[in-house]
């Protein structure tokens, strides 16, 4: 029996561009919301409220997150707290002597990496809508980035804070003695599946922060999700 290479090259190279067109942000960034009660130090006063991280949810894990701009927080002019010894929307711990509790589990800070890594050498950094490094929150159409994009810091990670089990974080938004919820915030993302493969951009909202019994199920989809992915 004669088989048509051609026809067999052709259908594989389909197959190929439909598994990259799929691989894409869901549209969705997830809260994970928690008090805490941490010590600032330095004479600073001590937290304790409400802190919020931020996941965007991805479906593949070949997705690396580029960039998030054109975001538009619903406390739109909110002060966030910021930690004495990291003051800044970059991550900024930079380990004893000037690490606290409060810098490490409250101080608020946007992000483009899979862990949420706070560390100085994460690598992100502030579109100019973003009102600066010492701004209050970020400001109306505000945007951060990878500065080194040869570096993927963006790569998506297994996580249960997401309905696919895969996400990148994004930041931590934290009130000192209040709650905080970013829920219907909107923004724009962009992202590739590595180095020199084309980009793409979609919006997002952020969804409401579930109720406790729905983080419990929304882990076990997420783990359901990995599973059937893999097999």
């Amino acid at each position: 029996m004669m088989f048509n290479t051609k026809l067999i090259v052709a259908f594989s190279a389909s197959a190929l561009v439909g598994s990259f067109a799929a691989a894409e942000m869901t549209g969705s960034v997830y809260q994970h919301q928690y008090n805490v009660s941490a010590v600032d130090g330095f004479g600073a006063p001590d937290f304790n409220g409400t802190v919020v991280d931020l996941w965007m949810e991805f479906d593949s894990d070949n997705d690396i997150l580029l960039n998030v701009y054109n975001f538009n927080d619903v406390n739109l002019g909110a002060t966030y707290y910021q930690s004495f010894t990291g003051a800044t929307w970059l991550p900024n711990n930079l380990g004893a002597p000037f690490e606290t509790d409060a810098l490490r589990l409250a101080d608020s800070f946007v992000s483009i990496c899979g862990g949420g890594a706070q560390g100085g050498a994460n690598g992100t950094g502030l579109d100019p809508n973003f009102g600066g490094t010492s701004a209050a929150g970020p400001g109306a159409d505000g945007g951060w980035y990878n500065s080194d994009p040869g570096t993927p810091i963006g790569a998506t990670v297994a996580t249960s804070h997401t309905a696919s089990g895969l996400g990148v974080f994004i930041g931590r938004f934290a009130m000192n003695g209040d709650t905080v919820d970013l829920g219907g915030s909107t923004g724009e993302a962009t992202w590739n599946q590595g180095i020199g493969t084309p980009g793409d951009q979609a919006g997002f909202t952020v969804k409401p922060i579930p109720a406790p019994g729905a983080m419990a199920l929304l882990g076990l989809a997420g783990l359901a999700g990995r599973r059937r992915r893999r097999n």
